[in-house]
């Protein structure tokens, strides 16, 4: 069972949202590029950037058409292609892609959304088969707690996820699936299993998981072939 915790959800849940917290500080002017920067002045003083928009910071790399930046509220507005990369300590690339997106520098609560949901990509730093995670919406709040909403579906060469809500909590290291009876199945050499309850977790360390309500578990094994032909 250990071998289920190897999900491309969790690590992804974990990884994705680091991509826009180095932007929650009051220096967009010098730390962000695009095509135009407008300054608002006023009671709510504000920052404006059209076409292009791209911002680093360190390992992370965020695009999008536009962007607006609200000083008093330390509030980042994204619209349009938005595209956070972040570069972990491991090597492996982790991105996250959408429509929209808003984060808030005061709460560190954010969110990202897409017109055809989101899609989040781990590759590995040594080139081997990337993981991925699809769902309607990204929630996070810092780097403690991150959450897949709407038809999750983590994929990738080793495991495969369904489940209406994937939520990733820092403090305890582990990702919960639930909502629509969630099924986890992960591949073991040339047989598959596969789990299937109301609730199920999975915890990184140690490598464990747990299943409540209605637990059902299956495994597929390699068909035999038949007596008599050459295998």
């Amino acid at each position: 069972m250990s071998a289920l915790l190897a999900a491309a959800a969790l690590l992804l849940l974990r990884a994705a949202p680091r991509a826009f917290a180095g932007v929650a500080e009051p220096v967009a002017g010098s730390m962000v590029q695009s095509r135009e920067w407008i300054v608002h002045r006023g009671p709510r003083e504000s920052e404006e950037f059209k076409g292009d928009v791209r911002y680093h910071a360190g390992p992370s790399v965020l695009r999008a058409d536009w962007a607006l930046y609200e000083h008093d509220g330390k509030l980042w507005h994204l619209k349009g292609h938005v595209r956070a990369r972040r570069t972990l300590d491991s090597g492996d690339v982790v991105t996250a892609e959408g429509d929209k997106a808003l984060y808030d520098g005061i709460s560190k609560k954010g969110w990202l959304t897409g017109e055809k949901g989101v899609l989040l990509t781990r590759q590995p730093a040594d080139g081997s088969a990337p993981d991925h995670a699809s769902a309607q919406r990204l929630d996070w709040q810092g780097e403690e707690q991150a959450e897949l909403s709407g038809g999750v579906h983590s994929y990738g060469p080793r495991l495969e996820t369904w489940s209406d809500q994937a939520r990733s909590l820092a403090a305890g290291r582990e990702t919960i699936f639930s909502g629509g009876r969630p099924v986890v199945r992960k591949l073991f050499g040339n047989w598959t299993g596969a789990l299937k309850a109301d609730e199920i977790k999975t915890f990184d360390d140690p490598r464990r998981m747990s299943a409540d309500g209605g637990v059902v578990g299956w495994i597929e094994l390699p068909r035999k072939p038949a007596r008599g032909t050459t295998p």
